[in-house]
Parts: C-alpha cells; sequence; structure tokens
C-alpha cells in the first residue's frame, strides 16, 4: 500500500554545495530505485539549530515529499542513520492514502511554477536597466533631521568642519 510522507534531514554545514545536492540525488535515488515517486526536494539552505548538535550550531536542512511503501522509509532511513555528515532526519507520513492522478498533477503544478519562475528570473536578468528615477533634494523645512540646516541652504556648507588650515596655528 502507498502512503505519503516527507523527510527532513539536517545536513553538515561545512559540505560543499555540490556535495550536499550529490546526497540529495542520492537519497531521492533510493526512493526511486525501490518503486516509489519523489513529488518534491527542497533545499532549505543553511539555518541556525534550535540547539548544539554533535558541538554544530548550524545545518543545511533538505525535504524530501514522496510516494512510497513503507520498506522504502526504512531503508532510507538505514542509510541516513549511518551516513556521518548527516546530524539529524526524522521521516513524518502525511497520509494513508494516495491517489496518484492527483499526486501526478500536483508535480506537474510544481513543475509549471518552477518553469515559471525561471522564465522571470531569465526576464529580468535579459531586460535592460530602468532609469533609477527622479532624484530627490533636500528640504531643509521643519521636516529635516538636521535641525540646525536652513531651507535652500548646502547642509556641508553650514556644518563646522575643521581643516588642516584651520588646525594649525602660524608661529
Amino acid at each position: 500500500m502507498l502512503r505519503r510522507y516527507e523527510t527532513i534531514f539536517i545536513v553538515q554545514t561545512d559540505l560543499p554545495s555540490d556535495e550536499v545536492g550529490g546526497l540529495i540525488d542520492r537519497y531521492a535515488g533510493i526512493i526511486n530505485g525501490m518503486d516509489g515517486t519523489v513529488i518534491k526536494v527542497e533545499n532549505w539552505g543553511k539555518r541556525r539549530l534550535a540547539y548544539p548538535i554533535e558541538k554544530r550550531r548550524d545545518g543545511v536542512y533538505v525535504r524530501i515529499d514522496f510516494v512510497a511503501q513503507y520498506k522504502v522509509v526504512t531503508e532510507l532511513e538505514r542509510n541516513l542513520r549511518i551516513d556521518d555528515t548527516i546530524l539529524r532526519f526524522q521521516t513524518v507520513k502525511l497520509s494513508d492514502k494516495v491517489d496518484m492522478a492527483e499526486i501526478e498533477r500536483e508535480m506537474a503544478d510544481a513543475r509549471e511554477k518552477e518553469e515559471a519562475l525561471k522564465r522571470e528570473k531569465e526576464q529580468k536578468q535579459t531586460a535592460p536597466a530602468e532609469p533609477a528615477g527622479e532624484e530627490v533634494a533636500l528640504s531643509g523645512g521643519s521636516d529635516s533631521p538636521d535641525p540646525g540646516v536652513e531651507e535652500g541652504k548646502d547642509p556641508a556648507a553650514t556644518s563646522p568642519v575643521e581643516t588642516d588650515q584651520e588646525g594649525t596655528r602660524e608661529e
């Protein structure tokens, strides 16, 4: 019987990002290799731990949402337990009954959203830079942050700045 699970695990932060990606691919491969279906993988990035684990204060959080039989969960957790780079992990059963048609729709929607975000990001990168807008003039009225500056005067001209010539004495 297929059930829906999510596994969240914390990886040591001293690993390079490509090794973290390799770990994610490895665990997703275990799920797929045992006739499970990975719905979504989320790398939440580096975050502060609630309490120190193995004298570490930070960890990289990863979430895998998948559909599989219970034997897949036991194999996945066995591999997570063996791996020294995994600080903690937890698997939670999200639902007992799974409609695969609904799962397929959810996966297709997630892919469409991801592609839309990529297109939007590419458009922002290829779009010409827009003008910065109008310059904001300093107003020295009652809303002025410096009460000693009068309206219409340059604040640098009224501020007492000491130069090298003023500070020296002639003997």
